[in-house]
């Protein structure tokens, strides 16, 4: 007979902190993000395991007003209500520093995805854009006419809209996560450092960029960026004629000092003297396969100045809906869903093809963003 080995007992949970009758066991440790780490956590009510959630541990506020003023940020964030933003349960102060409970959206983000899609060397499909695009800018609208208990509208500005905040949870629906980076007009608030651009640097508005006063429309360009990006795996200020002309033309005097709170793959000075540089033409080229529907929203998404861009988040939303609705076939999110699995089988197959190829024939390593590429493809 064999030997009986006792079982091993199981180890105990380690219990961020509770809230009530709630309890927060760490599950996995993210990484910093922005002005804070993230966590996943599980929820257990009365000692019985619950649902996953996103943790995000905040810098400490500094002092009792800065704490005051967090609280009012995070009742703000909470009274956001739309099934295409994360939503903000909770914020609990532990240790010194402000953790707020979101929720924890299984699947992938859009920068995963963007990834496959550079893999396996062809973008994702017009009507996955479209789509995405459609519900993210039904989710801005909410948020940008958000108003307070008096009915007054508080100019929310997400100031993050990026393919690593957007999500494609498992059964295809779209979510806008992370607000903790958002503007508004609340009293008090302490204002950003002059020479400091919230958010992905890469993504941000030329108004971000030039420490301009923001409204809704920095989020749609924003947004722009993003449908470029899934559309033809082209970055906007990774076009190689941006890139010359930057070149040729040389830093911006007034954006020395200008300072990205995440690192990206360009310093925010060199962002900046790219994003002066990119004009209607470039995007004209880069959006030269797509349809004709897609290619003039896309051309006005991505205007240096506001006011030639869309207006509301409400107006783009209803242009991407009617693009949908002229290819003649239905896509939601089942069919996001299924987009999503095969990009990602398309990009395994052609990894694990690429690891039987010769040095040679190998697969580019990519664009100066450090993925791989699908420019010509």
């Amino acid at each position: 007979m064999g030997t009986h080995h006792p079982a091993q007992p199981p180890a105990r949970p380690f219990i961020l902190f509770t809230a009530g009758a709630t309890a927060y066991e760490l599950i996995r440790y993210l990484g910093a993000r922005g002005s804070g780490e993230l966590l996943i956590a599980r929820r257990h009510y009365l000692d019985t395991p619950g649902d996953l959630v996103l943790i995000k541990r905040l810098q400490d506020a500094g002092d009792e007003l800065g704490r005051a003023r967090l609280r009012e940020e995070v009742k703000l964030l909470m009274r956001l209500s739309h099934p295409a933003i994360a939503q903000v349960f909770l914020v609990r102060v532990h240790d010194g520093l402000p953790h707020l409970v979101m929720e924890y959206v299984e699947g992938h983000s859009l920068e995963t995805l963007v990834s496959f899609a550079a893999l396996r060397r062809r973008p994702l499909s017009e009507a996955f854009a479209a789509y995405v695009g459609a519900e993210i800018a039904d989710a801005l609208h909410h948020a940008h006419t958000l108003e307070d208990d008096r009915g007054r509208p508080l100019g929310l500005v997400h100031r993050d809209v990026s393919p690593r905040t957007l999500r494609l949870d498992v059964r295809g629906h779209v979510k806008l996560a992370d607000f903790a980076l958002a503007w508004a007009r609340l009293p008090g608030r302490v204002a950003t450092e002059a020479h400091l651009v919230r958010g992905d640097l890469a993504y941000a508005s030329p108004e971000a960029l030039l420490r301009r006063p923001l409204d809704g429309r920095s989020d749609l360009f924003s947004l722009g960026v993003v449908l470029l990006e899934l559309l033809t795996g082209l970055h906007l200020l990774d076009l190689e004629a941006v890139e010359r002309a930057a070149l040729a033309s040389g830093p911006l005097p007034d954006a020395e000092l200008l300072q990205a709170e995440n690192p990206s793959w360009l310093s925010a000075p060199m962002m900046a003297a790219r994003m002066a540089c990119f004009a209607p033409e470039h995007v004209e080229h880069a959006t030269r396969t797509l349809s004709s529907p897609l290619r003039a929203i896309l051309a006005r998404l991505l205007r240096r100045e506001p006011e030639e861009r869309f207006q509301t988040a409400l107006e783009l939303r209803d242009s991407l809906r009617a693009v949908l609705g002229g290819r003649g076939y239905a896509y939601g999110p089942s069919e996001a869903a299924r987009e999503a699995t095969q990009v990602r089988q398309d990009a395994r197959s052609r990894r694990r093809t690429a690891d039987v190829l010769s040095s040679d024939e190998a697969l580019p390593t990519g664009s100066g963003r450090g993925g791989a590429s699908m420019a010509g493809t």
